[in-house]
């Protein structure tokens, strides 16, 4: 390390903050926006409605796999998602009713939307844990700002952002209901993964301004880093 200059001060020391890192989540979100649709209309020319469902729908666990086989084993999420799918493939299969399969997206969103609603009105905010979990992924990182966050006003916008994606998921999971009962399967499986990453965006883009708002009105809330003055 270069040693500082005498007379110049030492650089501040970088503190964690919340990030958004929206390249690498739309890289890992694609397969699932493109293929569920294409394997569909391959599928369904050969195969009956609910084989074709449930290959479209294999595509979480197959990238599972590949995970597996690469050695980075998914997350607990990731892990609850890929049961559900496995699970609603089952019961299709089992049933010979493809609702299963076309109404998962739903469930999902609203057990999501119930859980991040309960989290803010028990003073528990998911989104908390969430931003703590991927802006510092050691657990030094997690305890500064855990304390940082700490302040009431901080707790504050974390418990707003809670209930509003809790909103989101909920009116998302009566759009993916709606769908699933009175569109085409096959259009159910082209939009859904689409329709997700759009509404997903409208939830950050949203956060971000809601979180900048109030970090301007109150500068002790300290959610998102702060440009350095030239």
């Amino acid at each position: 390390m270069t040693p500082a200059t005498p007379g110049t001060p030492a650089p501040a020391e970088t503190e964690p903050a919340f990030t958004v890192r929206l390249g690498p989540i739309v890289w890992q979100l694609l397969p699932g926006m493109v293929f569920p649709g294409l394997i569909y209309f391959l599928v369904s020319r050969r195969a009956p409605v609910v084989v074709a469902l449930a290959a479209a729908s294999s595509v979480p666990l197959v990238d599972a796999l590949v995970r597996l086989a690469r050695r980075r084993p998914p997350n607990a999420a990731a892990g609850l998602f890929v049961l559900g799918t496995g699970l609603s493939i089952a019961l299709a299969v089992w049933s010979g009713s493809g609702m299963f399969i076309l109404a998962k997206g739903a469930v999902v969103s609203a057990l999501l939307g119930l859980a991040f609603a309960l989290s803010a009105a028990i003073g528990r905010p998911l989104t908390r844990t969430l931003a703590l979990r991927f802006s510092a992924p050691h657990p030094e990182g997690r305890r500064r700002l855990a304390e940082r966050w700490g302040h009431p006003g901080a707790a504050s916008v974390f418990r707003v952002l809670s209930a509003g994606w809790g909103v989101l998921l909920l009116l998302q999971a009566a759009q993916q209901a709606t769908m699933a009962l009175t569109v085409a399967p096959g259009i159910v499986m082209t939009l859904e993964g689409p329709v997700h990453l759009f509404v997903t965006g409208i939830g950050v883009g949203a956060s971000l301004l809601y979180v900048r708002h109030r970090q301007q009105a109150d500068p002790s809330v300290a959610l998102l880093p702060l440009r350095a003055a030239n």
